[in-house]
């Protein structure tokens, strides 16, 4: 049962949940590939950096834009801003159908609303220390919204698509993420979310106590290892999960069972993200045991894949598996992050974990749009 400490901790948590969903839409760029590929002419090569760049944006932005933000400007004020340049930067990216040219997407969706995303993404996790169901729980909920975001935004992008174009598509997205500013400034502010989350970078012209030089020696090498863990974590599940209509489609399944691949992971990832939360809460278990086990979850299954090549449910069940692990990662290691680092710190410590991304190419869609044989599914 919730625990909310106050009557305004609600409002904070229901925000950082809502930040989330809404900037978890950047992951419907699958949705806009084939008919951006019409309307301006060239291959999916190009498009494919597009969403590159994206990816990149929002890990440095978690990294280094986010906790810079965070120990300056306020909750609300952040958030608000984040909706704000996401919807600018998807009427920037809606330029590309008017003047024909990829420009403005690397620019508009890449830059603006990939670094957009990830600030608001930093953000959310930062607030979710408002913990209402117990730490591990309320970060899996939080997490859990971004690929809930792309999953929810789908099928209103596609309604857009086949009504407006792509232009029009993506200028109506914009403008839904700044009119989203306004009551996303409003519930944060309810949430009494009046000052910096974080601290300051410190100051290297001042002296360590002893203290804080103990601290370090013990904080950097776990800091290593968690980078270590969720980079070896995580990649595996996100090479899977990338091309997870393709796998299915390439163990014989149709079309429609492919394309409904996406939702497996989709709907696993989140189950994942939840319960590796919940189970971090539960007496005598905790974050490095979650950690420790959770990667022999997809072994039998991902073995069962490789052995029964021509077998739909035995790929099915390794993706499932694998969207499960990932999600798990993607919840425990916030979780660990801050038990380590404490909720002022947290920020600049996770940002230093989650550049492990960059290594490891976070290229998965969690959006039910596919393009299998040139087809728009």
């Amino acid at each position: 049962e919730p625990r909310f400490e106050t009557e305004k901790e609600p409002f904070a948590f229901f925000g950082a949940i809502s930040l989330n969903v809404l900037l978890g839409s950047v992951y419907c760029w699958s949705c806009f590939l084939v008919p951006l590929e019409r309307a301006l002419g060239v291959g999916r090569g190009v498009l494919s950096g597009v969403f590159s760049v994206t990816t990149v944006a929002f890990t440095v932005a978690v990294a280094k834009l986010g906790p810079s933000l965070y120990s300056r400007a306020r909750p609300k004020t952040i958030a608000a801003a984040a909706a704000a340049v996401a919807g600018a930067g998807m009427l920037v990216a809606a330029q590309a159908a008017t003047f024909v040219s990829v420009t403005p997407l690397f620019i508009g969706y890449g830059l603006m609303f990939g670094g957009a995303a990830g600030v608001g993404y930093g953000l959310s996790v930062q607030i979710s220390t408002a913990a209402p169901f117990g730490e591990g729980l309320s970060v899996g909920l939080v997490t859990s919204a971004r690929a809930a975001g792309a999953f929810l935004f789908a099928p209103v992008v596609r309604v857009l698509l086949d009504v407006a174009g792509v232009g029009g598509a993506m200028r109506a997205m914009g403008a839904l993420m700044l009119a989203a500013a306004v009551p996303l400034h409003a519930t944060l502010s309810a949430g009494g979310l009046d000052a910096p989350l974080a601290d300051p970078r410190r100051d290297k012209s001042v002296a360590l106590s002893d203290e804080e030089r103990k601290r370090d020696a013990q904080l950097k090498p776990a800091m290593v290892t968690l980078w270590c863990t969720l980079c070896l974590g995580v990649s595996a599940g996100l090479m899977v999960i990338s091309h997870a209509a393709t796998l299915l489609y390439s163990h014989g399944a149709s079309i429609g069972v492919a394309t409904a691949g996406v939702s497996i992971v989709s709907v696993f990832t989140t189950a994942g993200r939840i319960f590796g939360g919940w189970a971090c809460d539960r007496s005598g278990v905790g974050a490095e045991r979650v950690l420790r086990w959770a990667p022999f979850v997809a072994v039998p299954a991902l073995a069962g894949a490789a052995v029964a090549a021509n077998s739909v449910a035995a790929a099915q069940g390794a993706l499932a598996a694998a969207s499960i692990v990932y999600g798990v990662f993607a919840s425990v290691i916030p979780v660990e992050v801050r038990r380590r680092t404490g909720s002022r710190d947290f920020a600049r410590q996770f940002g230093k974990v989650y550049t492990c991304l960059l290594y490891t190419s976070d290229a998965a869609d969690d959006t039910p749009c596919v393009d299998l044989g040139g087809r728009r599914i």
